[in-house]
């Protein structure tokens, strides 16, 4: 039994399910309307745009060329549901739009094949969904977890043309605050109105080439695209499968909609990654043996930077790369990228005295009971590395078959990481140098917005900028095998790699932790982007974040101008209690202040286990000043509360603790970063005081509260209150 009905008008198909109704234009073919049956349309509400569109590379955007047109359809009974084939033809192109519906849930495929009297070069698709709203315009919402978005955006508020806007205005929309989908994010964007109870929710899934989000709006309505970037040339005749893009209407607002959307979008996922016990119990310190003149100086470093706090090393990449010798000592501030020019990946720098120093270091580091991962240089190739000659398939290539080449100072050419035999080769030297060296993993970088590479003779499936997708499953599974404890550390956040990575370097949540520091983001906001990057990460999944890193100087300037201040020490804390393993730079310490206060910081982590392991809530804690952030670490053991001060001002707040998450009786209450912790806490407090605890916090300061039940006293069994919370009363 059909599943659907199906009727037309004069310019539409319009076919109704249970739960959903779908209106396609018989002019173009395009989705036009969007609604639950008898209801208001939430996609369609303004001027339509085109479904699809495609570019080529003698062309460009074919819509600006020419009008699409609707061709045909078919429709086919599905379990649940219906598929529906909208085929509309393009200039040269028939595509084919295939919608399944199932429920409220819709994914949508697309495949394009050439119908003309030439090959075609394909340089990039569109897929678009127009003018979206939920309910009235003035209540609708914006939101794009996992992204540098301000949440809660009301939809008037991405009018105008954000190609102007600073990259610091997290209002302002441009294409970088969107991470790439679905390696390094998701690609969600999602309306809700908490008004009529109801989300719209958009992301894309496709395994193979990666697609930028992005976000158009009049004030009314915003239309949803996922730009995808390829090089492919077809043939006459070929068809070509490429993007798949999902859609869910839930009828439930934004908070109770997301752990349907969080189901949903992992419904086909492998289970993510276990990382080993020492990866949440790390802070590491990030480095170049340069940096200490060499190996011999980076041992002798190794005491301070474990005084420090920090438990592991980050080694900037010690393989022979072609930058000069001062960019590795210094960081070059210009191009940061030039630490990845790679001559060879089996030999290392000799400034770092080869296998035998790197051998050294490691041995030094483990006697101290600290790991250390490598920073492998991925991204390309120096010029002159013999790579470049003896395997020309191994790089990403223009449409001309001329090598990509990096913007650096040195001359860099792009590794195409389809390349099969690039991987195995690749795989092969580290795995021999994890096991010549000791080392405990690897972090892997990589550049963003590869340039997509025109295949050399026979075509390459895939874009060249998810290639190394399939290089790290294979790192991480050979990793595995040599040494089961080892780590691998990346950067791509997305959903792809959660089965092969141990810790995620959160670059998101230092953008908002920074905009958190200036003062652009309010408290409030930052407590949401929490809850929303929680809910639809991997889970139990670990992460790390840093106020500023080598490459900061260029990608967040103002990560290096905060260094010193009051403001990047309230974030660094800020991090540690929301649960990101900290991630110190060489050279961050080196101020005094900076460096009481991260060993004052790093030290309290390590004496607490709900910093470490501890479940987070940032809503766990009733605060009654917008202008303090709170958040909550749970453990059976104890319950830390973070708390920053995100003003110029001083500020008494009254917290309502949780005392659902404390054991009966009364409860001691220590400041993990008091600047001379005692050895035994002296501040009791009944329960009841809890509901209504008097705090002070000095400008853009940070407190730790640990809470832990209260000894009774040996003769009596009875707690001594002589003793008040001066401690938590104090300033800080």
């Amino acid at each position: 039994m059909a599943t659907f009905t199906l009727r037309s008008t004069r310019h539409a198909l319009i076919v109704t399910l249970a739960e959903l109704e779908l209106e396609f234009s018989l002019d173009d073919g395009g989705l036009r309307a969007l609604r639950r049956p008898g209801g208001p349309d939430v996609i369609g509400r303004g001027a339509p745009h085109t479904g699809v569109d495609v570019s080529l590379a003698e062309t460009g955007w074919l819509t600006q060329r020419s009008f699409a047109r609707y061709l045909n359809h078919f429709l086919y009974d599905i379990p649940g549901g219906v598929e529906i084939v909208i085929v509309v033809g393009l200039g040269p192109l028939k595509i084919y739009d295939r919608y399944r519906a199932v429920g409220s849930f819709i994914t949508r495929r697309i495949s394009i094949e050439n119908t003309g009297d030439d090959e075609l070069a394909l340089c990039g698709v569109r897929l678009t969904i127009s003018n979206a709203c939920v309910g009235m315009p003035e209540r609708c919402r914006f939101e794009a977890p996992a992204n540098v978005i301000r949440p809660r955006l009301p939809i008037a508020r991405l009018r105008g043309d954000p190609h102007h806007r600073h990259w610091s205005d997290t209002s302002a929309l441009e294409i970088p605050a969107f991470a790439l989908a679905p390696a390094d994010a998701p690609g969600l964007l999602a309306l809700h109105n908490d008004m009529v109870g109801e989300t719209l929710a958009c992301w894309y899934e496709d395994p193979s080439n990666a697609a930028r989000p992005r976000v158009e709006s009049d004030g009314n309505a915003v239309t949803l695209f996922h730009d995808i970037r390829i090089a492919e040339r077809l043939r006459v005749e070929v068809a070509l499968s490429v993007g798949v893009q999902a859609l869910l209407l839930e009828r439930a607002p934004w908070h109770n909609a997301l752990p349907r959307i969080h189901q949903v979008m992992t419904r086909s996922r492998a289970n993510p990654a276990t990382p080993p016990e020492w990866v949440a119990d790390a802070a590491v310190f990030v480095t170049h043996p340069a940096h200490f003149g060499g190996a011999c100086g980076l041992i002798e470093a190794l005491d301070a930077i474990q005084r420090l706090g920090c438990t592991a090393l980050c080694l900037l990449p010690v393989h022979d790369i072609a930058a000069p010798r001062q960019y590795t000592e210094e960081w070059s501030p210009a191009q940061p990228e030039d630490l990845y020019a790679l001559r060879s990946f089996a030999m290392l720098a000799p400034e770092i005295g080869g296998i035998e120093g790197l051998r050294d270091v490691v041995a030094a580091a483990h006697a101290r009971g600290m790991r250390v991962i490598l920073d492998l240089p991925l991204s390309g190739c120096a010029a002159d590395s013999p790579y470049v000659s003896e395997h020309p398939d191994w790089f990403c290539l223009d449409q001309s078959g001329q090598f990509i080449r990096f913007a650096g100072e040195v001359d860099t050419f792009y590794f195409d990481w389809r390349n099969d035999a690039l991987r195995t080769y690749a795989v092969g030297e580290l795995m021999m140098l994890m096991e010549q060296s000791g080392i405990d993993g690897f972090r892997v970088l990589v550049a963003r917005d590869v340039p997509p590479g025109w295949p050399l003779g026979a075509a390459i499936s895939g874009s060249s900028s998810m290639g190394v997708v399939r290089l790290i499953e294979m790192l991480y599974a050979a990793m595995r095998q040599v040494r089961p404890d080892a780590a691998l550390v990346t950067d791509l956040a997305g959903p792809m790699l959660a089965p092969c990575r141990d810790l995620i370097i959160d670059k998101s949540a230092h953008h908002m932790f920074t905009y958190l520091a200036i003062g652009t983001l309010g408290a409030a906001e930052m407590q949401e982007w929490l809850i929303d990057n929680l809910a639809i990460g991997d889970s139990g999944g670990l992460r790390a974040c840093f106020t500023e890193s080598h490459h900061s100087c260029v990608s967040n300037p103002l990560a290096d101008v905060l260094r010193g201040s009051r403001p990047a020490r309230m974030i660094l804390a800020g991090m540690v209690g929301c649960g990101y393993v900290p991630l110190i730079r060489a050279g961050q310490e080196q101020e005094p202040g900076d460096r009481d206060g991260i060993t004052r910081l790093l030290h309290a982590r390590a004496r607490s286990v709900a910093l470490r392991r501890g479940a987070i809530d940032p809503n766990g804690v009733r605060c009654d000043d917008p202008a303090v952030f709170t958040v909550l670490r749970r453990h059976p053991e104890e319950c830390v509360v973070t708390l920053l001060n995100v003003s110029p001002l001083h500020r008494q707040v009254t917290l309502a603790l949780p005392l659902a998450d404390l054991p009966d009786g009364d409860c001691l209450i220590d400041d993990l970063l008091d600047d001379d912790p005692p050895q035994t806490s002296t501040d009791a407090l009944r329960r009841d005081d809890l509901a209504a605890l008097s705090i002070t916090l000095a400008p853009f300061a940070a407190r730790m509260l640990a809470l832990r039940p209260a000894p009774l006293h040996p003769d009596n069994g009875i707690v001594d209150h002589a003793v008040h919370s001066d401690n938590v009363s104090r300033e800080s």
